[in-house]
């Protein structure tokens, strides 16, 4: 699964209003609610924060991937949080984070969930791809900007 099919424009926010990790999660799982079923956003933020107690999702280059999976998911499905000042998420770098990837997928899709994590990493790895993004003035030019990443 591409990361493009699991995210959409109603889906990324191009200015986060939380300045704190745990806010900016929840303002993900609440935007993704939005626009898909969510029967417990407070179960999901409580995985996602059990998660980060353990292991960050601040992995580099100023990118964080927040994830769970969970049975109130249906498929996988994505959201995008930018800041420009930066949010502290604990960063194996230590630097703040300005490009906040949620990624949220029932159990059993545990492939598509695999693909879009990966595909998600892989992109954001490139500092062009990142500055782009941080740039983008709409939802749908970062979307433009992913899709030209993922080809197949």
């Amino acid at each position: 699964m591409k990361l493009c099919d699991a995210l959409a424009g109603d889906r990324i926010a191009l200015n986060l209003t939380s300045s704190n990790r745990d806010g900016a999660i929840r303002e993900l799982i609440e935007m993704i609610g939005r626009s898909v079923r969510l029967p417990d956003p407070n179960a999901l933020l409580g995985l996602i924060l059990e998660q980060e107690a353990i292991k960050t999702s601040g992995v580099d280059q100023h990118v964080a991937i927040p994830h769970a999976r969970s049975d109130d998911v249906e498929g996988v499905v994505a959201a995008l949080g930018v800041s420009g000042e930066g949010i502290d998420f604990h960063s194996l770098d230590g630097q703040p984070v300005h490009l906040i990837f949620l990624i949220l997928s029932s159990e059993i899709s545990m492939p598509a969930y695999m693909s879009v994590l990966s595909r998600t990493a892989r992109i954001f790895d490139r500092e062009e791809i990142r500055r782009q993004v941080l740039a983008a003035a709409s939802p749908d030019e970062i979307m433009e900007i992913i899709r030209a990443q993922e080809p197949f």
